[in-house]
C-alpha cells in the first residue's frame, strides 16, 4: 500500500517557488549592475572622444597659425580681446572657425589647406540634434553641443575666458572668473561642456588644457 505525503509535496513545491523568486531577484540585480556598468563605459568613451576632438582642434589652430602667422578668426574678433566661441546646440557655435580650418572659407584660408577633417555627425530625427562630428558646418561633441573655443585673437600671449558656460564649473572648482584660462599656452583652448546634467547640477567639462 502506497502512502502519500501531501504536506511534504506542498513544502517541496513552496521551496521551489522561493528558489525561483530568489533567482529572479538575483538576475534583476545583475541586469541592473550590467546596465549601470554599460552606461559608465559609454560615458567614458564619449569623454575620451571629446578630449581627442579638443586636441585635434587645438592642433589644427596651431598649424594654421604656423602657416599664416595669424589665428583662424576674423580681424573684427580682436576688438573684444580673445575670440570666444561658446558651445551651442546649433552649428553657429564654432562654424566660423571650422569653415576656415577645413578650407571651406577661402577668404581667410586662401590656400584652401585642410587643417582639420572631422567625421560627419550623427543626426537624431527624434530629438533633432546632431552629435559627434560635423553638421551644417559646425563640429558637435558626443552630447549634442558644439565645442567651445577661446583663441588669442588680440595676440597678447594669454587667454582669458569671458563667457558664461564654464562659470558654474569654475565657481565649483574655486577658480575666480577666467583665471583657469590665463594659464593656457599656445594661443588656443578648446572645451566640451560634457554630459548633460539635471537642472542645478554642475557638469564636468572636457578641457584641452587639462
Amino acid at each position: 500500500m502506497k502512502i502519500s505525503h501531501p504536506q511534504i509535496r506542498r513544502s517541496a513545491a513552496a521551496f521551489t517557488l522561493v528558489e525561483l523568486l530568489v533567482v529572479i531577484t538575483i538576475l534583476g540585480i545583475l541586469m541592473g549592475l550590467a546596465a549601470g556598468g554599460s552606461s559608465k563605459i559609454k560615458d567614458n568613451a564619449r569623454a575620451a572622444q571629446a578630449l581627442s576632438e579638443c586636441a585635434s582642434l587645438v592642433t589644427a589652430v596651431r598649424n594654421f597659425y604656423g602657416d599664416y602667422s595669424r589665428y583662424p578668426v576674423p580681424q573684427s574678433k580682436d576688438k573684444d580681446g580673445d575670440a570666444l566661441y561658446e558651445p551651442l546646440s546649433s552649428s553657429d557655435g564654432n562654424r566660423e572657425v571650422v569653415s576656415i580650418l577645413t578650407g571651406a572659407d577661402t577668404k581667410l584660408n586662401p590656400r584652401g589647406t585642410t587643417y582639420y577633417e572631422p567625421k560627419n555627425a550623427k543626426f537624431s530625427e527624434s530629438t533633432k540634434e546632431a552629435s559627434g562630428g560635423l553638421y551644417e558646418g559646425g563640429v558637435f561633441d558626443p552630447w549634442g553641443r558644439t565645442y567651445g573655443m577661446v583663441i588669442d585673437a588680440d595676440y597678447d600671449g594669454k587667454l582669458e575666458y569671458k563667457g558664461q558656460s564654464l562659470m558654474p564649473y569654475f565657481a565649483k572648482s574655486g577658480v575666480k572668473d577666467g583665471e583657469g584660462m590665463r594659464l593656457i599656452s599656445g594661443g588656443v583652448g578648446v572645451f566640451s561642456l560634457g554630459k548633460k546634467q539635471a537642472k542645478n547640477v554642475v557638469s564636468t567639462p572636457i578641457l584641452s588644457w587639462k
